[in-house]
């Protein structure tokens, strides 16, 4: 009975740890909500299971069935995208607070950043050993921001191939 309750208890904060990360891009999805085109597009586990399946039909293509494995270990997607055809976009100072805010208060690790032609692109990682785990990434344009949130069981080893299969394309 002790190993149940203790189970279900680390279930519980499991969930509510990742609650906790989905409110607070939820929050500030919602920031911009009434002075901005806002959406929010997200895709679970059976889609994702289907979309592995179809691309495991074309036997010949080698960059399906590394994508197709690749899609295997993602749990969920969640993108959200802030566009203001007006001109405006989302400002520097809310994508580092949002940045820190994850950092800070989630326990997220910055993976990278890139910077071309005035966009941004920030990946943040909440991953265990060499499992990529949670991936959060922010993406700036001239007149739209995004949102991927990836909830995934893939490990390190999985994106290195997959960034083999595609570089020796």
């Amino acid at each position: 009975m002790k190993s149940l309750l203790i189970a279900a208890g680390c279930m519980f904060l499991s969930a509510t740890a990742v609650k906790a990360q989905d409110k607070c891009l939820r929050e500030f999805r919602n920031k911009y909500k009434g002075s901005a085109e806002v959406h929010t597009v997200s895709l679970g586990k059976f889609a994702l299971k289907l979309g592995s399946l179809c691309l495991s039909f074309d036997n010949e293509d080698v960059d399906a069935k590394v994508m197709g494995h690749a899609l295997k270990g993602i749990q969920k997607v969640k993108v959200y995208t802030i566009s203001n055809t007006k001109g405006g976009t989302v400002s520097y100072d809310d994508i580092a607070d949002l940045k820190s805010n994850l950092q800070r208060n989630e326990n997220f690790d910055l993976l990278m950043e890139a910077r071309e032609n005035g966009s941004r692109v920030h990946i943040l990682n909440k991953g265990k050993d060499d499992e990529l785990g949670n991936v959060v990434m922010l993406v700036q344009e001239e007149n739209e921001f995004v949102i991927v949130n990836l909830h995934t069981t893939l490990k390190i080893a999985d994106i290195n191939h997959l960034i083999r299969q595609f570089a020796s394309n």
